[in-house]
């Protein structure tokens, strides 16, 4: 008998709140800045086949759940697991982390004496091993070299941790302790998910539950399927490139999509992308399925649940060897700008299909640096592990968001005031960086300027990466790139203009100059009375206003200069589509 809608709004929000508790515990608990700070986690509950239901927390984890449950139960046959086990995995070729600092733990849920669904939680480490703290190195040439991997062991039993397994673990990492409490904050939080969904059974019976975790998905897939149904039949092509950098690679490295829209379905096809090459700037399908997915929901619409049954419509080719399927053990430790960059292109093919939903780039050049401290605020090693979020490009109805991660975007920057307390470190310098957002009758979001002197010796590792073909929509312009340069503003400033791993001595600084995003609309249409606010608010400069935007700024009143405006506005458009 179907499920009616009353009771299905109620167990989805009963649904709901399990996850939301689940993502509490999780951030409450974590021990590490980069999972109680950023919140670079997330949790979930899937059905017994590993296919995501629901989840919180960081949205690109979720769609990749169904592979790391998968990986698991390749080790483990489901009739081998017992009441009390969760299992830990983090290898991104067996299982669907997307590089091996993100450690998932899935935790077999129990109705009856069988396993009725999996909580399932992923969460970024700020260093597992390998050739420097932080672990994803700049200089990798293989994933042996990014850390420990784990193929999906049982890490807990009923009896509680499995002590073998943790020594591992915490003989692997440079911060023992706080690898070790992220995973118990994990353990604690799937956990709890079970226990809550068992009790969910209780009450209305194991077949209902079981009834509305595939009703969901069929609900999502139905609302994709209609949205796509709705959009002309094509195809459309969206590339960015990474550009070379001397050192991992000198050629471009092309981020290549193909979307093939008919009827109800859609096919991702990436046979476009550049193969793989040595650095750890690759991705495995994983991630790339995520963005795509991602992707394809905010232009049908926003609010679809993301679950599997997003996937059921979609179709994707994912060429052996190449830069979004390395082969093993290419490294990919590097992964999120350039699944940034790979989901960027994919919004640029998809503004063909729904151009009202189109958006200008985001800003690139980024990803988490890592200063590795031989000894911190307690007199231990630790690891400052942060993610540089950059800003949103321009859309019709707005100015692109300041400071928003992309695909992730409930994932902030580190407070200062923590920094500062936890790891031997000043940050000087955190502010807006004028004329960084891309010009448009809405601008893009403003990049920053952040810079840090270290009170001790470190070891920094910076992964910068660096875009061609960032743009802007409808005539909007392109933003500044990025910079990054140690010892700024001295005779030994030295700018960064490739992947590095250099030791920084104390009293030395580190400064990084964000991306804005791009702009949107010709920018010589936004009114004057906006331009003037963004002088005043410091996000545009007096000159680039008269060159980007042809509004005259009169100095001596700090207003519009109405004459010289129209004069200026006189011109052709200077913006790119």
């Amino acid at each position: 008998m179907p499920l009616d809608p009353i009771t299905l709004e109620v167990l989805l929000s009963r649904l709901q709140e399990i996850v939301a508790t689940m993502e509490h515990l999780l951030f409450h608990s974590g021990y590490s800045t980069i999972l109680r700070e950023s919140y670079d986690g997330s949790a979930g509950i899937t059905d017994r086949r590993g296919h995501p239901v629901i989840g919180s927390g960081m949205p690109g984890h979720l769609p990749p759940y169904h592979i790391t449950v998968q990986g698991v139960l390749n080790q483990y046959a489901i009739e081998e697991m017992r009441d009390g086990d969760s299992f830990v995995m983090n290898d991104p070729y067996w299982g669907g982390t997307a590089h091996s600092p993100d450690l998932a733990i899935v935790t077999p849920v129990f109705w009856d004496g069988t396993v009725v669904a999996f909580c399932v939680s992923i969460a970024h480490k700020p260093d597992i091993g390998g050739m420097v703290p932080g672990s994803a190195a700049a200089a990798a040439r293989e994933v042996y070299h990014e850390g420990l991997l784990l193929p999906g062991v049982r890490y807990w039993a009923s009896d509680g941790i499995v002590p073998e397994i943790d020594a591992i673990i915490r003989r692997n990492s440079r911060q023992p302790e706080v690898i070790s409490g992220d995973l118990r904050a994990q353990v604690g939080c799937t956990k709890t998910g079970g226990v809550k969904l068992t009790e969910l059974c209780q009450e209305y019976g194991g077949a209902t539950i079981l009834e509305v975790l595939q009703t969901l998905q069929d609900l999502s897939e139905r609302r994709v399927r209609r949205g796509l149904a709705g959009w002309p039949d094509g195809e459309a092509e969206g590339e960015i490139q990474l550009a070379p950098d001397g050192v991992v690679t000198d050629t471009v490295v092309r981020f290549n999509v193909r979307v093939i829209k008919a009827g109800e379905n859609i096919t991702f096809d990436f046979s476009g992308c550049s193969p793989s090459f040595r650095g750890p700037q690759n991705l495995r399908p994983q991630s790339a399925e995520a963005a795509a997915m991602l992707a394809l929901v905010s232009y049908v619409d926003p609010t679809i649940p993301i679950n599997y049954g997003c996937r059921r419509p979609i179709s994707f080719v994912f060429p052996e060897g190449s830069v979004v399927n390395p082969r093993f053990p290419t490294p990919v430790g590097s992964y999120f700008a350039s699944t940034v960059m790979l989901y960027s292109a994919i919004l640029k093919a998809l503004a063909r299909f729904n151009p009202p939903r189109a958006v200008a780039s985001m800003g690139f050049g980024t990803s988490g640096p890592g200063l590795g401290y031989r000894e911190g605020r307690a007199g231990k090693p630790s690891v400052q592990y942060e993610i540089l979020v950059p800003s949103m490009g321009a859309s019709s109805g707005a100015d692109g968001a300041f400071v928003v991660t992309p695909m992730g975007h409930i994932t902030p920057n580190t407070p200062v005031e923590i920094l500062e307390t936890e790891f031997p470190v000043r940050v000087e310098r955190f502010e807006p960086r004028i004329d960084s957002a891309g010009p448009g009758y809405n601008r893009g979001g403003l990049g920053y300027r952040k810079q840090y002197r270290t009170l001790t010796d470190a070891v920094l590792n910076f992964r910068r990466m660096r875009a061609h073909g960032v743009w802007g929509v409808f005539g909007g312009g392109a933003p500044a790139e990025p910079v990054c340069s140690v010892n700024t503003g001295t005779e030994a400033e030295e700018r960064l203009a490739f992947p590095v791993t250099r030791d920084l001595p104390a009293g030395h600084t580190v400064e990084y100059q964000g991306q804005g995003g791009g702009g949107y609309g010709d920018p010589l249409t936004r009114e004057p009375a906006r331009v003037l606010e963004d002088v005043l608010n410091g996000y545009v400069s007096v000159e680039a206003a008269a060159s980007d935007y042809g509004v005259a700024i009169d100095l001596a009143r700090w207003a519009v200069d109405e004459s010289a405006t129209a004069r200026l506005r006189q011109r052709a458009p200077v913006g790119v589509g």
